[in-house]
């Protein structure tokens, strides 16, 4: 595995790099995300990206959080969704030759990186389940029984929350909202609190120890590694209802931004029981994302 870590520098000097470090290149290789990755995208990330130009629908998948699990081809899901780019990276690292899929090319390293972020990703609720809503705005509606799913994309009769992007955060008076959209609350500032609610505040590596100090109940997926994507999916699913049910969740007062399906856009305010909630789920998802890419890793590269 070092190996695929490691990089050169200008003087061809062989130079190492942590898991850590790498984990972070498939979302600074993304276009515009200078902002979040602190940093300009390096030649590396930008060789990347240009030989895979939807590293963006990579990192999630967008299943109707009245579904019981994850099943490829219904709506929501893509053939490069966080759960197919994961088996992919597994399969090409395992040599089984994976089935290819377009636009997708990967060094074995790159298929590392990946990994070492996807299985972040995919223990984020809002990363596996989305609410989706009829053109009212208002209708909640699952696509999957809507109609054919594939009208949800191309006849644009569903609204999409995009994975709660469009659920715009509000706060009662002058307070501030703990962030922008209820994706990026659980992405960040529900993190950010589950720190500093142990005492870690501003150091991922101490809670990254703390975390392991103890594995976390139901971690251990089950069979081969091939289809441990499809289960931590569905796993999530249920996290991603509730996630969605707690809130009160309105169409927003404001206009929806550009490129919003159907017009629509939606707000909700975090009470502190949901944002309690939130960061006690966040530290768990986290401990079984861990544990789960750890055991993923020796699946893989042991004999």
């Amino acid at each position: 595995m070092q190996a695929l870590l490691a990089t050169k520098d200008s003087d061809g000097k062989e130079v190492a790099r942590t898991l850590a470090q790498v984990a972070v290149f498939p979302d600074c290789a993304k276009k515009g995300n200078e902002p979040y990755c602190g940093r300009p995208s390096s030649d590396e990330e930008k060789a990347y990206a240009a030989r895979n130009p939807h590293n963006a629908t990579y990192h999630y998948t967008d299943v109707p959080i009245e579904q019981r699990r994850y099943v490829a081809g219904t709506a929501g899901t893509a053939e490069t969704d966080v759960v197919q780019m994961i088996g992919y990276a597994v399969a090409q690292l395992r040599r089984k030759t994976p089935q290819r899929k377009k636009d997708v090319d990967l060094t074995d390293a790159e298929a590392l990186w990946l990994l070492a972020h996807l299985v972040g990703d995919i223990h984020q609720p809002l990363h596996v389940g989305a609410k989706f809503y009829d053109k009212s705005c208002i209708k909640e509606v699952d696509p999957n029984r809507a109609g054919d799913p594939p009208t949800y994309g191309l006849g644009k009769t569903i609204a999409e929350t995009v994975g709660g992007n469009l659920i715009s955060l509000t706060a009662p008076g002058p307070a501030v909202p703990p962030a922008e959209n209820l994706h990026f609350f659980w992405d960040g500032a529900a993190v950010v609190q589950a720190m500093q609610a142990a005492g870690v505040a501003g150091s991922e590596q101490d809670f990254a120890k703390l975390l392991a100090g103890a594995a976390p109940a139901g971690w251990k997926p089950k069979g081969d590694a091939d289809g441990w994507a499809t289960q931590w999916a569905t796993e999530m699913i249920p996290l991603a209802r509730d996630a969605h049910t707690r809130l009160t969740i309105k169409k927003r007062a404001k206009p929806a931004p550009v490129g919003a399906t159907l017009n629509c856009a939606w707000e909700v305010t975090l009470d502190k029981p949901y944002q309690d909630w939130a960061k006690e789920q966040a530290r768990l998802q986290l401990a079984k994302a861990g544990f789960r890419l750890a055991a993923l890793l020796k699946a893989i590269l042991e004999p």
